[in-house]
């Protein structure tokens, strides 16, 4: 996704063939502008910044380095260890010959001097131990793989909510700015009356209240509208205040079947993926318990360096074949064994929930885009009935024929059908966004976007 061009990069471009003093000056107010007045910013490029910035994502990512470390780490168990020792050793053995008919009664052999040998060892069965430690190290990868795209799920699903949320509050600011200018020219039209004695005070009075009223709805949407944009610009960690360009939609069609979503959520939905990828890592959990029970078979070697010190029996170098069979360990290994056959029933539990509770989210959002789906529709009669009453009002009030107050409550209806068709279209957007991330899908949000029939405009 490209990002909007800024005016900072706009207007020395337009001023290249003018003065320098004003490129500057256009230069500076283009780089003012966005903190002080906002910024455009369609879905898609704020779906960028925010993936571009997020600390979470950087912290997922983090982990899925050092995950790839603990793979290569482990990649070379299978191979040989070579080891450079170097000693300095001091002793001294006493030998008794008294018995032996060589003339001498007693013999020091004396020890002191350096030694230095290099010493290779090569595991070559291990009873499966090596290779369920680099499976393990693989599947806790793919976790970190898959806890990365949870993450970028969640957050797409929370830029849906806030980013139309903020799209949701300007939609009611500006209705109920609409409100306020009618009540005032309706409070305009009663003064006018009154001073010519067609209505009492006390209409005029009623226009007042509902002009009051009304501005007081705009004040508490202007507050709404300005929480909506800290919360939004807060979580794209941008200075500046974003304007949303891209209106609440809503599809009106039908869109796919229960099951489509079910067999989809199945397949694509990262927390099914991540605790897959703890079952794999229980898997050589139990495989690594068991190998304990198992002989160990390896490959030595040893090349002494320093040679002048060695004692007469000590061989230059000495290679050979070697069996470790553990006939009594500290630790009980069939109670390890059991623990990791119960951490992989463990995880086999936490699937099967996991994959209930994904499909219960499925269903529950499907149901949740038809419900608002078909409200949204019901809302087109319940508008035209408000603006022709609201029409029929004022001509009425214009010619004598109905009170203030009259008008007052056909604009509330208006104003009521309209913002409630707005919640509803935002709804929808929210509906459909939980409904993408339940199975894994809310990379098609913008394809949705573009299917939809309707777009509400502010």
């Amino acid at each position: 996704m490209n990002r909007p061009a800024s005016p900072s990069r706009l207007a020395p471009r337009r001023q290249r063939d003018g003065l320098l003093g004003l490129a500057v000056a256009a230069g500076a107010l283009a780089a003012w502008a966005p903190a002080a007045f906002g910024e455009d910013l369609s879905f898609e490029a704020a779906r960028t910044v925010l993936l571009a910035k997020s600390d979470k994502l950087k912290a997922a990512e983090s982990n899925i380095n050092r995950q790839e470390f603990e793979v290569k780490a482990v990649e070379t168990l299978g191979f040989p260890e070579l080891t450079l020792n170097a000693t300095q050793l001091y002793g001294r053995k006493n030998f008794d010959l008294s018995g032996l008919p060589v003339g001498v009664t007693a013999y020091d052999y004396n020890f002191d001097g350096p030694r230095s040998s290099l010493l290779m060892t090569w595991p070559i069965y291990t009873g499966g131990k090596i290779g369920a430690a680099q499976k393990l190290r693989e599947a806790e990868l793919t976790g970190a793989k898959a806890e990365l795209v949870e993450a970028e799920e969640r957050l797409d699903l929370q830029l849906v909510a806030r980013y139309f949320g903020l799209r949701l509050a300007a939609t009611v600011e500006g209705l109920r700015q609409t409100q306020l200018e009618q009540a005032e020219r309706q409070l305009a039209r009663s003064r006018r009356f009154e001073a010519q004695g067609q209505i009492s005070a006390v209409e005029r009075l009623s226009a007042q209240v509902s002009r009051d009223e009304a501005g007081r709805d705009l004040v508490k949407a202007q507050r709404e509208r300005e929480s909506a944009e800290a919360g939004l610009a807060r979580m794209l960690r941008q200075n500046g205040t974003p304007r949303p360009t891209t209106p609440l939609f809503v599809i009106t069609s039908p869109i796919e079947p229960l099951t489509a979503w079910l067999r989809d959520a199945e397949i694509k939905n990262p927390t099914l993926a991540l605790i897959k990828s703890k079952g794999e890592a229980a898997d050589q959990g139990v495989t690594a318990a068991k190998s304990e029970y198992l002989p160990q078979v390896f490959a030595f070697g040893q090349y002494n360096l320093i040679t002048h010190y060695l004692t007469p029996i000590e061989p230059n170098w000495i290679a050979g074949i070697g069996v470790n069979f553990k006939l009594f360990s500290r630790e009980d290994r069939a109670s390890k064994v059991g623990a990791a056959q119960a951490q992989k029933a463990q995880v086999d539990s936490l699937q099967a929930e996991a994959l209930n509770g994904i499909q219960s989210a499925v269903e529950s959002a499907w149901l949740r885009v038809g419900q608002a789906r078909e409200q949204f529709k019901l809302f087109d009669s319940s508008l035209a009935l408000a603006r022709e009453n609201l029409r029929l009002r004022e001509r009425a009030f214009e010619e004598g024929q109905s009170v203030a107050i009259d008008v007052s409550d056909a604009r509330n209806s208006l104003i009521r059908a309209e913002t409630g068709r707005a919640q509803i279209a935002y709804e929808f957007v929210v509906s459909l966004g939980a409904l993408l991330e339940a199975s894994g899908q809310i990379g098609r949000f913008p394809e949705f976007m573009q299917r939809a029939e309707v777009q509400l405009q502010p």
